[in-house]
């Protein structure tokens, strides 16, 4: 029984991290005011509420709890490596920190898009992790 739940748990587990992570990426990536033509096809189409800073502020925070969710379970469950969770940490802040808290164009362009770059990163090394250790013979219980 307890190796049906195993089973079923590493098949969502999985998906939150990637989940969380490709969201805050496509979130930060539909900021209006980075890429105009993307505020501007959305409205055209009927969905302009949707890059209103109220809608996507929530959103992002939503995909980057998701994300940093699924790394620390499996930092819990699976590898034992916390190092994924930390630079997870590490990217969040500077994803907000890029999108919400001024301190100049160019420094602020370089944490978001760095930042959801690096979350993005931090999603495949964690996989990496996550794979390595299903082959570990030595964690397999009996």
């Amino acid at each position: 029984m307890t190796n049906l739940n195993e089973k079923n748990s590493k098949k969502v587990k999985g998906p939150l991290a990637w989940l969380g992570s490709i969201g805050s990426a496509i979130t930060v990536g539909l900021c209006p005011i980075c890429i105009p033509a993307i505020g501007a096809f959305l409205s055209s189409i009927g969905l302009g509420f949707l890059v209103t800073e109220s809608v996507l502020k929530p959103v992002l925070f939503l995909f980057i709890f998701t994300a940093l969710f699924g790394f620390f379970w499996s930092y819990l469950k699976e590898h034992r490596n916390i190092y994924p969770f930390i630079t997870g940490c590490l990217m969040a802040i500077a994803i907000y920190v890029g999108r919400y808290v001024y301190i100049s164009g160019a420094v602020n362009i370089t944490l978001m898009y760095g930042g959801a770059a690096g979350i993005i990163g931090t999603s495949i090394w964690n996989w990496r992790l996550r794979k390595k250790g299903q082959h570990c013979s030595s964690c397999q219980t009996s």
